[in-house]
């Protein structure tokens, strides 16, 4: 298992703990430590971990979780987490890890719910993820010619995979790896799966909770970022112009509007018409700039491969 930490603390404590009580437990756990100066990295290592230390400054998603990932021993499943997830009962590592080896897949997700404490505009932006999804989902496989065919827009709602709580087959990670980049590792790592003849699952029974806080000042940056990754590595605008910015608005309000039927009375949520017009004006923002074309295809062996 591997685990960036950076100023984890009590998030980190619960993650930890939760980790020790997983039955059975994990083979091995590396946690790599951007410079942490409220103790996380001696929590780590109470914990059993190998602590792999860096500069801040270092710390690249792709290419660190990598470095963490070669002080692992061959295991079977290498499963990723971040220090602000914290598994669900004793059996989610278990149950994480035998889906990551049903045939054909190369790698799973866990649900996310939010945590207890957050606010409901938290909540709300959680439960409309694909990965807060109760049912279990794949995408693939696919074949070469259909991978073609796909148009920007299709790619994104096909790259089934987030870092926050996944697990990938080893034998398969450790051919490929994450690609050394910035960000959207999990998305990339997705997309050369797919091309791999992978098929890519979530599995709704293995829980983590994780949401970051959501207001307008904290969700700019994010949402902004990850427009411009789509625009960067998939050639597409997700919100190419005005139009797109309202319709995105008021289809934000709908979801808003859905998720407090649900959840019944009560369930108010002050705020969210500047926390989801700051998302979509985020995203247009994200979206100027030249277009990329898709990422180049890498060389990944496929389920029969892999087996042989």
């Amino acid at each position: 298992m591997v685990l960036p930490t950076l100023n984890g603390g009590e998030r980190l404590r619960r993650c930890l703990s939760a980790l020790r009580a997983q039955r059975p437990g994990a083979d091995a756990l590396v946690v790599v430590d951007s410079g942490s100066d409220d103790g996380s990295d001696r929590l780590a290592e109470e914990a059993g971990a190998t602590l792999l230390r860096i500069e801040r400054a270092d710390f690249r998603h792709g290419g660190t979780r990598n470095a963490a990932a070669r002080r692992l021993p061959e295991v079977d499943v290498i499963v990723f987490l971040v220090q602000d997830a914290i598994p669900q009962g004793s059996d989610w590592l278990i149950t994480l890890a035998k889906a990551a080896l049903v045939p054909g897949v190369g790698a799973v997700t866990a649900r996310q719910v939010p945590p207890p404490e957050a606010g409901a505009l938290t909540a709300a932006s959680v439960a409309r993820s694909p990965f807060a999804a109760t049912r279990a989902r794949q995408v693939g496989p696919f074949s070469a010619q259909e991978l073609e065919a796909l148009r920007p827009q299709a790619w994104r709602g096909r790259l089934l995979l987030d870092s926050v709580a996944c697990a990938v087959r080893g034998a398969l990670f450790r051919e490929v790896g994450f690609r050394d980049t910035d960000f959207g590792e999990d998305a990339l790592l997705a997309y050369d799966l797919l091309w791999g003849g992978w098929a890519l699952a979530h599995e709704p029974r293995a829980v983590v909770e994780h949401g970051h806080v959501y207001d307008p000042q904290s969700v700019r940056a994010r949402y902004e970022q990850d427009a411009r990754f789509f625009r960067e590595q998939f050639g597409l605008r997700v919100r190419p112009h005005l139009l797109a910015r309202l319709k995105g608005f008021l289809a934000e309000l709908r979801a808003d509007k859905r998720w407090q039927r649900e959840q019944g009375a009560g369930a108010a949520l002050n705020g969210n018409l500047a926390l989801r017009w700051a998302q979509v004006v985020a995203q247009q923002a994200g979206s100027v700039g030249p277009l990329g074309g898709l990422p180049h295809v890498r060389r990944v062996p496929g389920p029969q491969e892999l087996a042989a």
